[in-house]
C-alpha cells in the first residue's frame, strides 16, 4: 500500500496522491492500482536515506499539471503523460524551508507556496534559516 497524505483531482475522473512515503501516483476510477506512479519523487534524506515526505500537493483542474513541495529544496512540476500511463518532471523551482501548501492559479501561470521552518505536521525538524511566509512563483510557459 501507499501513505495517502495528500489528494487532488486532474479530472473528474483521475486524481493524484502523494505522501510521507515520497510517492507521487495518478489513480483512475475504474482500477484499484495506480496508473502512474514515481517513488521517492523528491529524493532521499542523505542522512537517513528516506524519502523525503511529500507535504504539498497542487494541481490545475482539468489539465496535465501537478506541483508537489517537500523540504528536499525545491517545489517540483509535473506533467502527467498521454492516457494517464506517466508522469514526467518538468520543472523544478528552487524552495528552501519546508512546502506546506500549494496552489495553481486558474490560469496556470502562477504557483502560489506556504514555506515554513517547520513541517505543518509537526517538529521533526526545524529549519531557522527560513522565514516563515508565502511565494510566488510565476510559470513563463504552460507545457
Amino acid at each position: 500500500g501507499y501513505s495517502v497524505d495528500a489528494v487532488k483531482l486532474l479530472n473528474e475522473e483521475h486524481w493524484v496522491t502523494a505522501g510521507e512515503d515520497g510517492h507521487l501516483a495518478v489513480w483512475g476510477a475504474v482500477r484499484k492500482k495506480p496508473l502512474a506512479l514515481v517513488e521517492c519523487c523528491h529524493g532521499r534524506d542523505p542522512v537517513n536515506k528516506e524519502p523525503y515526505w511529500i507535504s504539498a500537493l497542487a494541481t490545475l483542474h482539468n489539465t496535465d499539471m501537478v506541483a508537489t513541495g517537500s523540504r528536499d529544496g525545491y517545489i517540483r512540476v509535473w506533467a502527467v503523460g498521454q492516457a494517464f500511463k506517466s508522469i514526467n518532471l518538468v520543472n523544478k523551482v528552487e524552495m528552501p524551508g519546508f512546502v506546506n501548501t500549494l496552489s495553481i492559479c486558474s490560469d496556470g501561470r502562477l504557483i502560489v507556496a506556504g514555506v515554513g521552518q517547520e513541517h505543518r505536521l509537526g517538529r521533526w525538524w526545524v529549519d531557522k534559516t527560513v522565514k516563515n511566509r508565502i511565494h510566488l512563483h510565476k510559470i513563463s510557459a504552460i507545457d
